[in-house]
């Protein structure tokens, strides 16, 4: 007979983010009766869905204050208490070096192979955690422990790389590496396939499976409701507004469509389209137009003469596995790459060239981005408001968030869009970035872009994470008013992008690097 202990118990408690009085609580109800169960050698696998579900998670890492102090207790952690859970949940960075996108590029010109393989950024010390200078060195380190870690996870190949140098996608699979290194007993990840292609996020769920088995911790996973649950999944959590609503102790993916929560949304989907394959457009003026650009990374092509030409008005999706060159290629039209200045491409047909009288500035000013390279460098103490009227404020950049908006008056075509999603904003203008939900944050980003009415909408991973019915209303509202604004957007999810007329598919290493797609 199995031996079970109590790892996590929470009993008529109550939760607040902050110990002093008055108190605002983060459900109006106490959560009566909750408890994760483990086999003494087998961990528990559980779900977490619902409009609230990373509030829960939350609690459950213990980053809010329990009333009862003692509502919330680890009965069997072991050593160490709290900070044998980990906890990650994307909004941020996690410890690492905030920058200007076009570090992540400019790296490369001066750091030689010998200095890049010693660096003590490199994902290979990030997760070991040998890049914390304040940290003392410990000596039960596993060397062998953490190229286990970057294999399982598809890493080692970028071990000696700067940490910030990784895509999107291969940095999360760092984080996640990062926080199993400590060998925790509980992992609460919130959104854990969050930026993820399918072949990541079935190399990431398998991998969380078979390590939490190897090493024996449990696993406290928030998904949304259109997210497909892993089928390892043993334990499921719905939580709503007034709190934790009910708990499946016994639940299988295989019963996903029976669930309630899961069941309302399915009808918002997409409408189904197909993919048909076109040659690549070659006629008529292009508004966007590259002509044989290549973007090589220490004689590794990203991108090798790379021909695109984007008419204006129409709308494009970028499809590639993480670290093809998705991001490269919108970095070079925002102008962050260095290697956007040499004559490879054209907007509205103007060579982007030195001396062709255009600038940084100029540039931006007719781009709108959402992306997680913004999102990282959003000031957490920054109000949403002064987030979203930062996009009005003309020749600063995109990533610029220093400058605020002090005109009185929003001008009018700015304040509808500000209307139509007031309900999603109302009292909730000065609370500051850090307070908000990650899909409030994404809104925030996403109002940002539209607001100062761009030619050019860049859309990089602007959904993901984004709470399902945010998500169709901006859909729906890109489909009625930007039927004029070029727009280019990036999502592993067909849910998460809006409709679109083309794709462009980046196929690194294969015959056809990269084939064209009409939707119909």
């Amino acid at each position: 007979m199995s031996q079970k202990k109590c790892l996590l118990k929470i009993e008529n408690a109550l939760f607040s983010k902050v110990a002093s009085r008055p108190r605002k609580y983060i459900f109006p109800n106490p959560i009566s009766n909750f408890k994760l169960w483990a086999d003494v050698n087998k961990p528990t696998f559980w779900g977490v869905i619902g409009p609230r579900k990373s509030d829960f998670l939350r609690i459950v890492a213990s980053k809010y204050f329990s009333e009862p102090a003692l509502g919330r207790s680890y009965p069997f952690l072991s050593k160490g208490g709290v900070l044998k859970i980990q906890y990650i949940d994307f909004r941020e960075n996690s410890g690492l070096d905030k920058c200007h996108m076009a570090a992540r590029y400019e790296t490369y010109s001066f750091k030689g192979k010998l200095e890049m393989s010693d660096d003590v950024n490199s994902v290979q010390n990030y997760i070991s955690g040998e890049n914390n200078y304040n940290k003392n060195k410990d000596p039960d380190t596993d060397p062998h422990f953490t190229e286990s870690l970057l294999a399982k996870f598809e890493l080692s190949h970028l071990k000696n790389k700067w940490i910030n140098t990784l895509s999107n996608g291969q940095m999360r699979r760092a984080r996640i590496a990062k926080a199993i290194h400590t060998k925790p007993q509980i992992l609460v990840i919130d959104d854990p396939f969050l930026g993820l292609d399918p072949k990541a996020t079935k190399l990431v769920s398998e991998s969380l499976k078979l390590t939490a088995l190897e090493l024996n911790f449990s696993i406290v996973l928030g998904l949304r409701t259109l997210d497909e649950v892993p089928d390892w999944i043993t334990n499921l959590a719905v939580v709503d507004e007034n709190g934790l609503s009910t708990t499946d102790e016994n639940y299988s993916a295989k019963i996903q469509k029976h669930n309630p929560a899961y069941k309302k949304t399915q009808g918002k989907k997409h409408p189904d389209y197909e993919l048909s394959e076109i040659s690549p457009p070659h006629t008529g003026r292009a508004f966007i137009e590259f002509n044989n650009a290549s973007v090589i990374y220490k004689n590794v092509p990203v991108l090798e003469n790379f021909n695109w030409k984007v008419n204006k008005g129409s709308t494009w999706r970028i499809m590639g596995e993480n670290g093809s060159g998705k991001t490269t290629i919108l970095s070079l039209i925002t102008a962050e790459h260095p290697q956007s200045w040499r004559s490879v491409l054209s907007i509205d047909a103007v060579v982007r060239k030195p001396g062709n009288g255009v600038n940084y500035f100029d540039i931006n000013n007719k781009i709108g981005i959402s992306s997680p390279e913004l999102h990282a460098v959003v000031p957490f103490g920054m109000p949403l408001g002064q987030v979203i009227l930062n996009g009005l404020i003309p020749d600063i950049g995109n990533s610029n968030f220093r400058v605020l908006y002090k005109n009185s008056v929003v001008p009018p075509h700015a304040q509808s869009i500000l209307d139509h999603f007031e309900l999603e904003l109302e009292n909730k203008t000065d609370l500051s970035f850090n307070e908000l939900s990650v899909s409030l944050q994404k809104l925030s980003l996403f109002l940002r872009a539209i607001l100062k009415g761009p030619d050019i909408l860049i859309l990089d991973e602007a959904f993901s994470g984004m709470d399902e019915h945010m998500v169709f209303k901006c859909h729906a509202f890109i489909e009625k008013n930007l039927k004029d604004t070029t727009i280019l957007t990036i999502g592993h999810l067909d849910w998460e992008v809006p409709m679109h007329d083309f794709v462009i598919k980046l196929e690194a290493g294969s015959d056809s690097p990269v084939k064209f797609f009409a939707t119909k």
